[in-house]
């Protein structure tokens, strides 16, 4: 028979691997396959377990709060390991099971590189400001795989090789109308029939509820890659998947139109009708609609002229007859990083100029990193190492709004495959305490490394290294939060067979984040002061505060970020009743 967990992860302290292993650590940290004798085994730096105690985790209602239980073999391989829970019980009988528990294998691929560029840093950070370039080299996981999809080459139950680790992933629901109170089951680890731990879980349930999008945000994707990678007759289902799995992490979707028709197909996501029951969505933020329509994206619309402006205002009508005008932000992407380009003030003037009473909640809007305060646009996305709150703030008081765009360190985090878990989750963070206003993300499905330099359709299952231009930069993960469920011809070996997209590890770190900046907004409610004192305490210096060259303010280990959250949770009175 085998060892109880206790003891299993005691003998494995002292040396790499000297007998199989079971632990866990939350959603804060990427665990490589050849991690072995972390610290979090033995419980230091991990929030939610340390050996012998149970899984301690907390949660608002509509929220989703997870765990990576990690399954550390020794010198021989396991096989057929299975991660499993039923569920757990709360007060008055009451139960979060069945569809309140999803299970995923991360999936590990090996970085080569870290992202660089010929002048020193990548993409994602400044010279001596992003993670050790070590630190993500070798295998490392990111993608995570639904169980009941996993092939053969990411299999469950798993099988792990001699001294490496597998992972489950385990997000955990809790329904809006949860009961609020403490809840208690095990999670069960066998492998191959045997037992190998049996690990206690308690989940402190909130009274409060998560506000539905505490922090906006949006996320490019290309319909177009769904169809090239998925098949044409998978893209429409394809399409309304991506819509729900980014709903149900709170993250926003950058619907886009170019006509009427394309504006009406995405009607459901601006209605909130897609994220029902009847269309088959289950998950936090039911029923409420996106908020935010791009009409010619990256200066799709081309030259602007009075034609074009009676596509926009035929795309305007239809959203106002549809109710959602006054509820979404709709704005023509006038170009990209191209500022002072004419097509900025001569999209307005039309705007302006326009006799459709609906055109007048169109706006111009356009990625230009440079002052605000002259840019002939109502929203000016500035690229987050450029970004200052002071004149965001100054230019909303004057009717101008100012985004922030992807992400760079030290002035906010990364979305690099080769970087730190928590670097996505620290955006949220600066949302929920800057107030900025929208979060934007270039690119998500992009499967086609094609701009100039790049290096053609890719399979993001084994190649880390996404993104390649003209200037000799290369970045690991850039661009891609979501991988395939399904691919033909040259990447039929990585075949999921779903119509659809699976998460990222980085994908759901942005959802913590979100989430967190949930947690700061319902707790500025009852103390303002002192809620921003704790994100401050967390952040440290960033966006203007940033010194590009030195390491960031904030903490690259998830278990401040626990702590942080931890504070506001009982801020909101904890797991008491109403």
């Amino acid at each position: 028979m085998m060892r109880p967990l206790s003891l299993l992860v005691f003998v494995a302290a002292g040396s790499a691997a000297a007998a199989p292993a079971v632990w866990v650590v939350d959603d804060g940290e990427k665990i490589r396959r050849d991690a072995l004798d972390t610290p979090f085994e033995r419980g230091q730096d991990n929030p939610i377990w340390a050996p012998g105690e149970p899984i301690r985790l907390f949660a608002l209602r509509d929220e989703v709060v997870a765990v990576q239980v990690v399954i550390e073999a020794d010198a021989t391989p396991l096989a057929a390991v299975r991660v499993e829970l039923d569920g757990l019980s709360g007060p008055g009988g009451a139960r979060l099971a069945g569809g309140a528990i999803d299970r995923f294998v991360a999936h590990f691929f090996d970085v080569v590189r870290a992202s660089a560029s010929p002048w020193g840093g990548s993409l994602g950070w400044y010279p001596g400001s992003g993670p050790d370039p070590a630190a993500y080299v070798g295998p490392v996981p990111d993608a995570l795989i639904p169980i009941d999809l996993a092939p053969a080459w990411a299999p469950y139950p798993l099988a792990v090789p001699a001294r490496s680790n597998g992972i489950v992933w385990i997000d955990l629901t809790v329904p809006a109308d949860q009961p609020p109170g403490t809840y208690a089951g095990t999670i069960h680890v066998t492998a191959d029939g045997a037992p190998l731990a049996s690990l206690p879980v308690e989940l402190r349930i909130g009274a409060a509820t998560l506000p539905a999008h505490p922090a906006r945000t949006m996320l490019f994707y290309a319909p177009f890659n769904l169809g090239r990678r998925l098949g044409d007759g998978a893209q429409a289902a394809a399409t309304r998947q991506l819509w729900q799995l980014y709903h149900r992490h709170r993250l926003t979707p950058m619907h886009s139109a170019l006509n009427v028709n394309e504006a009406r197909a995405v009607l459901p996501a601006l209605t909130g009708e897609a994220y029902t029951a009847a269309a088959g969505y289950t998950g936090p933020a039911a029923g409420v609609g996106d908020d935010v329509l791009s009409l010619g994206t990256y200066g799709g619309l081309g030259a602007p002229n009075a034609q074009k402006l009676q596509t926009v205002e035929a795309i305007a009508r239809a959203l106002d007859e549809a109710g959602v005008a006054a509820t979404t932000d709709v704005f023509v992407y006038a170009i990209d990083e191209s500022c002072g380009h004419a097509w900025g003030a001569t999209w307005r003037d039309l705007l302006r100029g326009s006799a459709e009473p609906a055109a007048a909640h169109v706006k111009v809007g356009w990625t230009c990193s440079e002052d605000a305060a002259n840019q002939p646009v109502d929203v000016v996305m500035k690229i987050a190492s450029t970004y200052s709150v002071p004149e965001a703030a100054d230019l909303a008081a004057r009717g101008k709004t100012v985004w922030i765009y992807n992400g760079v360190e030290p002035w906010s985090g990364a979305l690099m495959t080769d970087d730190d878990a928590v670097a996505p989750r620290l955006n949220g963070w600066l949302q929920g305490r800057h107030d900025i206003d929208r979060w934007f993300y270039w690119h998500t499905n992009f499967w086609y490394d094609e701009n100039n330099g790049g290096r053609g359709a890719f399979d993001p299952f084994t190649q880390p290294e996404t993104f390649h231009n003209q200037h000799g930069e290369w970045a690991a993960g850039d661009g891609v939060l979501v991988y395939p469920g399904r691919q033909a011809g040259a990447f039929a070996d990585h075949d999921l067979g779903f119509d659809g997209v699976i998460p990222s590890i980085r994908l759901k770190n942005w959802r913590r984040g979100v989430q967190d900046a949930g947690y700061l907004q319902l707790a500025r409610v009852q103390d303002r002061a002192a809620a921003d004192a704790i994100a401050d305490g967390l952040i440290g210096r960033a966006l203007e505060r940033g010194r590009g060259g030195q390491p960031p303010g904030w903490s690259r280990r998830g278990a401040p970020y626990f702590a942080a959250r931890a504070a506001l949770f009982e801020m909101l009175g904890g797991d008491a009743p109403e």
